[in-house]
This record gives structure tokens, C-alpha cells and sequence, in this order.
């Protein structure tokens, strides 16, 4: 109930967003938008989860276990479609991931040691990647020190933590019992999972070096893609495509998803960036419409897409339930 509360207040938030950019002015701007650029710019988000379907399933394929390109599609999906409905943007939805991987015969140690792999990957790309380009931006003085004065303690405070987390996972002593009292209750399975188990599956991953190059190459690739992305849109709404513009509302959208808030960062994200780029000299409309645009494919076209996909996947598992039982 609070999850639906919270998206609620998100969802309004998000439309007084959209009414004092001026809904009916930005609608119009929408209008004459250019379709192409426009059709350009969704081709790069379904390639962004292409990427992220091939990176997921390499992974997999490392532990060998290759499960289909359409099955892994899916799966990932559902788990970034969850991922929306959690008060910070691009995390939540990896506990769907690993159940319906475990669904698919994937031990729950292997799953999980595999999603903890993949998350690793996505985040030390947004983190170095982030960093990069908030130094450029401020070092051409496109940004204010303040932004790099903002920027480097909380991408420090995720780094320290991930790497905190990933001492705790790796000592079997501590992990016995998270793995006894969630793990076990999570995948509904009575088999003896150990602490062992979990940190060998992730041992192995990590000093598997052809491994890490090729899923950081993809996390990498997808961080250019994202930064194209809005390059083609921001043709789209006709006007002038410039480099730092680009990437400061890049930044921008990733530096307001990682505070705590409403799901998906909902609401903040859009007013947050829209009311900075309007500080750098960006109008208004064109602001407003890039950032809504942007939003539209990389947020809600993961809602739509991952609800029907969860909804398959949960008619698939109870059917092949239903037919153990017969």
C-alpha cells in the first residue's frame, strides 16, 4: 500500500511539473517535434535493453547456463520495470531478476551471485562515467563548482559502500544466516543453500577477467547510449544540439535519481533537471520537453514494457505449476 501511495504522490508531483513547464506550450513543441529524430532516440533505448539482455546473459552463459535470448528478455524486464516503483531510480528490482532466474532452474546462489555481478558492473560505469563528466562540464565551466562539490561525496559514499557490500558478501561467517532468514524464504525452496555456496558463485565471477571486460564494456556502452539518446531528441525538438547541453542533462537526471525519493525518483528527477538546465540558459519549453521526452522512453516505456512481461511470466510459472501438481 505505501509503494502505491508513494507512486501516487510521485505520479502528481510529476503532472505539477508538467503544468508549470506549460503543459499546453510544451504539447506544441511535442507536435512539431521531428519523428524521426524522435523514432531515433526510441531505437536507442530498446538497444540499451538489448545491451543490457546480452550482458545478463553472458553472465549466465559464464556459469553455464544459456538460457534464451527471449527468456533473459523478459526476465530483465520485469526487473527494471520494478525498478521504477522504488525511491532510488535503477535499484529494486534485482530480487525479481533473481527469482524468476531461479524459476528457470538457476540455482538461488548462482542467480543471485549473478545479479549482484550485473548491478556491480552498471553501477562502477555510472559512477566513473558520472564522474567524468561532471569534471569536463565544470573544467569548461558549463557547471558550477557546486555541482563537483555535490558530485564527488555522494559518488564517493556509493562507491565506499558497494565495496563494503561486497567485503560483507564474500565472509561466509556473516552471510549464514541473511541466507537462512531471507534466501530461503525468498525462493520458497527447502534446499540447504550455505554461505559456501554463494560466495564461490561469486568468487568466480569476480577473478573471471574476460568476464569483466565484456560486461563492462556493455555497461560503458550503454552510459554512450544513454548520452545519444538525448542528443537525438533534443534534434528532435529542433534546436541545436550541444555538446555540453547533452550531457549536463544526462548528469543532471543521474546526480537527482540517486536521492532517496518518491519511486523512480518521480517528480524530483524532472524538476530537479528541468529547473537546473533553466539556470544554465536552456528555455523553458525546450528544457521541459527534452527532459519529459527523455523520461517518457527511459521511465514509463519500462513501466509499460515490464508490466506485460511480468504478467506472462507469472501466467507461465503458474501454469507450469498447475501442471507439476496434475
Amino acid at each position: 500500500m505505501k509503494k502505491e501511495i508513494s507512486f501516487l504522490v510521485g505520479l502528481l508531483l510529476f503532472l505539477g511539473v508538467f503544468y508549470y513547464t506549460g503543459g499546453i506550450e510544451l504539447l506544441g513543441v511535442l507536435s512539431r517535434a521531428n519523428l524521426f529524430y524522435l523514432s531515433l532516440g526510441l531505437l536507442i533505448q530498446l538497444l540499451i535493453i538489448y545491451f543490457y539482455t546480452i550482458r545478463l546473459k553472458i553472465i549466465l552463459s559464464s556459469q553455464n547456463y544459456n538460457l534464451e535470448f527471449k527468456e533473459v528478455l523478459k526476465i530483465l524486464l520485469a526487473g527494471l520495470s520494478v525498478n521504477q516503483f522504488t525511491p532510488i531510480a535503477r535499484a529494486g528490482g534485482e530480487p525479481v531478476k533473481m527469482y524468476y532466474l531461479s524459476k528457470n532452474d538457476i540455482p538461488a546462489t548462482k542467480s543471485t551471485a549473478s545479479v549482484i555481478i550485473e548491478v556491480t558492473s552498471e553501477l562502477i560505469s555510472i559512477y566513473v562515467t558520472l564522474l567524468l563528466a561532471v569534471f569536463f562540464l565544470v573544467s569548461m565551466q558549463y557547471l558550477s563548482q557546486k555541482y563537483l562539490v555535490i558530485s564527488i561525496p555522494v559518488i564517493g559514499a556509493f562507491a565506499i559502500a558497494t565495496v563494503l557490500i561486497f567485503r560483507f558478501l564474500l565472509r561466509e561467517e556473516k552471510i549464514e544466516k541473511i541466507i537462512k532468514k531471507y534466501v530461503l524464504r525468498f525462493f520458497k525452496t527447502e534446499k540447504d543453500i550455505t554461505a559456501k555456496d554463494f560466495t564461490y558463485s561469486l568468487r568466480t565471477l569476480l577473478k573471471n577477467r574476460k568476464l569483466q571486460l565484456k560486461i563492462f564494456s556493455l555497461s560503458f556502452i550503454t552510459r554512450f547510449l544513454e548520452v545519444l539518446r538525448l542528443y537525438f531528441l533534443l534534434i528532435a525538438i529542433n534546436y541545436p544540439s550541444i555538446f555540453f547541453l547533452v550531457l549536463a542533462a544526462w548528469a543532471l537526471q543521474l546526480l537527482f535519481s540517486m536521492i532517496p525519493w518518491l519511486p523512480g525518483g518521480l517528480g524530483l528527477i524532472e524538476g530537479g533537471t528541468i529547473s537546473a538546465l533553466v539556470l544554465l540558459g536552456i528555455p523553458m519549453k525546450i528544457s521541459s520537453s527534452l527532459i519529459l521526452l527523455d523520461r517518457m522512453l527511459s521511465f514509463w516505456l519500462l513501466i509499460f514494457l515490464g508490466l506485460i512481461t511480468l504478467y506472462f511470466l507469472k501466467k507461465k510459472f503458474l501454469f507450469n505449476t498447475s501442471n507439476k501438481l496434475l
